[in-house]
């Protein structure tokens, strides 16, 4: 048997993709801001599916083989990871999206705001 699970170096490959990825997307200006906020909302998120995992495993809607790795209370760390990286990347995605839309609007009511002054000095 090998110290880790094809399903734990899944998971780490997975971490370092989403990661870069997220870190990437994040740009340079509020980088800091966006990553730990979307650490603190994936954190949040996977707390509060954490009881769904653990019920749906304990009424036997889901298995495990015998040996899943480390688990909670029966509920395999793995999926709990799984569940932080999927959340954390879509965090990322959207305060970026968010961010960039509300500068684009920004931008559309400046440029307005210009238009109009240089029309009216005429």
């Amino acid at each position: 048997m090998s110290p880790i699970s094809a399903y734990t170096f899944y998971n780490l490959v997975l971490a370092v993709v989403i990661l870069t990825i997220g870190y990437g997307i994040a740009g340079l200006k509020d980088r800091r801001r966006v990553m730990f906020l979307s650490a603190r909302i994936a954190l949040l998120i996977t707390l509060l599916l954490y009881p769904w995992d653990f019920f749906a495993i304990r009424l036997g809607v889901w298995t495990y083989p015998k040996n899943p790795g480390l688990t909670i209370y029966g509920v395999p760390f793995n999926d709990s990871l799984f569940i932080w990286l999927c959340s954390f990347l879509a965090c990322v995605v959207l305060l970026k999206v968010d961010r960039w839309s509300t500068s684009n609007q920004t931008n559309t009511e400046r440029y307005k705001a210009v238009e109009e002054n240089g029309n009216n000095e005429c």
